[in-house]
């Protein structure tokens, strides 16, 4: 038997035991009722494969249903119910509602003590009023309203001290449970029997928890389970609230890239939580490699991922290795539909460590021009398509992928603290199965922490990088404008920025690209094919000076206007 059936079992277990301690003194009318309503329980136990804490599907059972409305009947012509009896309105849409709001919020507070997470001991204290309300819509029987909570603090006391503990500017406050007199010599049975339904469905919905813990052994190995379950979802960081459109602006709820976390990420409690089991990471095969690092395609739970790993010879780099984890733990931060998403982390040894984002299986914007190019008499890839026309080869446009790309710039320039990426171009552009845009390799991306902080100059791809940046002037998000115009320009002739002015981009000409941009003499070029919205937004981001620039906001506006109404 699976173990998440033996705890819903375990469930109706304690249902049936607790009938035998009610006791009651019906009229005639009464003892029929409650044999009709005993009689539709067992039917509705024999038929369902499930136990009622499964909310709609035990509902959608037809004798469970009946079951229900025996039940509530009974209350209805004045007669004794036992306090094990089912909810009296059960099945009803806004108890159901109530019951899963619950039992997402136990499963959270469950977590509490493991996750290192305030958001955890949040849903802890959340619990306690869903709890309540759950009880109210569903007419749960019970001693008394709150009843329930003595029974929280026996099975989740751990986490609520836990809480207050490491938490104790937060605001947390938990109830109090209300200890029974110990005089009456009734008040023990009706308290145990009274918290049996908050107890069952506790035990139901802790089922999977707990056996999860026993099977996974650590903390480390959350990603085996939940990876499982849910798509990699629940193993991913805890970020900010955001608005629709994706943007951030806060990083209060973030973990400290700074002092506070540990400066070898095997030795960050944060860090640790996404560590994925190497034995987990399967049918890896090398698709790129370069002089810093190697990719690779690999599964872990079935899903595909990008591994990527420093050279062995890197990895024996003290700066290397720091840099390369400075990276993760910047990646693990990052949340946008617009940037690769983080999956995980993994390693044995400091040598082999490894980042796992997701795969990306049509490649970067650079592959995709180089081979839109050969097809000189029937280039899809273009700024815009009319609406009838949907071509097979590239079901997508340059103006999306420059919407995308500036989605991503808008999310990392409105956290707090921003987040520059230092190298946008195609080659760092990915596309997904369904040719999203996606902004990726953070590896030269640096987090401003102050107004005044100096970034170090000249990290990018010189033929994308800023005039004030060449000089030596500090980063700004504006450099990233700068990028995202040379990256425009890149879409629009097909080739690297200046490769038609006779320069290739490797040995002396970056040395000359430099001088003459950072003299304002140089820019990159368009085509007379470019749109001329989309040309004019270009030129504003190659501005002499930055802050003649547009705000990745600024350029969305234009794309979306384009997009909506192509010229």
């Amino acid at each position: 038997m699976p173990p998440t059936t033996s705890f819903v079992l375990g469930a109706s277990f304690l249902l049936k035991m607790a009938t035998t301690v009610a006791v009651a003194d019906d009229a005639p009318h009464c003892v029929a009722l409650n044999q009709t309503y005993q009689t539709k329980l067992a039917t509705c136990r024999n038929e369902s494969p499930t136990n009622y804490l499964s909310g709609r599907t035990w509902c959608a059972v037809p004798s469970c249903a009946d079951a229900i409305k025996a039940a509530a009947h009974r209350k209805a012509e004045g007669c004794d119910i036992e306090l094990t009896s089912l909810p009296l309105s059960y099945c009803t849409d806004q108890c159901l509602k109530d019951l899963e709001g619950y039992q997402r919020l136990y499963g959270s507070c469950s977590e509490a003590n493991t996750t290192f997470l305030v958001e955890n001991c949040v849903m802890c204290q959340r619990m306690f009023p869903q709890y309540a309300s759950f009880q109210e819509s569903c007419r749960v029987v019970a001693t008394s309203n709150d009843s329930y909570v003595a029974n929280f603090y026996n099975v989740l006391g751990t986490q609520f001290d836990y809480c207050l503990r490491q938490f104790p500017t937060a605001g947390l406050t938990f109830p109090s449970p209300r200890i029974p007199d110990q005089s009456s010599s009734n008040i023990p049975v009706g308290w145990i029997v009274g918290v049996i339904v908050v107890g069952a469905v506790v035990v139901a919905v802790s089922g999977t928890f707990i056996y999860r813990r026993k099977r996974r052994g650590s903390p480390a190995s959350c990603q085996r389970d939940t990876l499982t379950v849910t798509t990699l979802s629940r193993c991913q960081p805890s970020h900010s609230p955001a608005n629709d459109d994706g943007r951030r602006t806060t990083a209060a709820t973030q973990p400290s890239f700074h002092a506070a976390a540990h400066p070898d990420i095997r030795f960050d409690p944060y860090m640790i939580r996404h560590r994925i089991p190497q034995q987990d990471i399967v049918h890896a095969a090398l698709i790129a490699s370069g002089g810093f690092g190697v990719v690779y395609r690999a599964a872990v739970f079935g899903r595909d991922v990008a591994m990527k790993q420093l050279v062995p010879s890197k990895a024996k780099d003290a700066k290397a290795a720091a840099d390369f984890m400075r990276e993760i733990r910047l990646c693990a931060r990052l949340d946008h539909p617009n940037i690769v998403r983080f999956v995980g982390v993994s390693w044995s040894t400091l040598v082999d460590m490894a980042v796992l984002t997701e795969y990306m299986p049509h490649g970067d914007v650079r592959q995709l021009l180089e081979t839109d190019r050969q097809h000189v008499a029937a280039r899809q890839f273009q700024w815009a398509w009319p609406a009838a026309v949907c071509p097979s080869r590239v079901p997508t446009t340059k103006a999306k992928v420059a919407r995308d790309v500036a989605m991503a710039l808008r999310y990392l320039h409105g956290l707090d603290p921003p987040i520059i990426h230092r190298d946008v171009k195609a080659k760092n552009v990915l596309l997904s199965s369904t040719y999203e845009a996606k902004l990726s390799d953070f590896g030269i991306s640096r987090i401003i922490t102050t107004v005044d902080e100096t970034m170090t100059s000249n990290v990018g791809t010189v033929a994308w990088i800023a005039p004030e940046i060449l000089c030596g002037a500090r980063y700004s998000t504006k450099a990233d404008m700068y990028s995202f115009g040379a990256l425009l320009s890149e879409m629009d002739t097909m080739e690297t920025p200046y490769a038609t002015s006779g320069h290739s981009g490797d040995g002396f000409s970056n040395a000359r690209i430099a001088l003459l941009v950072s003299q304002g003499q140089l820019q990159p070029a368009f085509t007379n094919a470019m749109p001329r919205p989309l040309l004019e937004m270009a030129q504003q981001c190659l501005s002499f000076r930055d802050e003649a620039r547009p705000s990745a906001d600024d350029v969305i506006q234009v794309l979306e206007s384009y997009l909506q109404h192509p010229a």
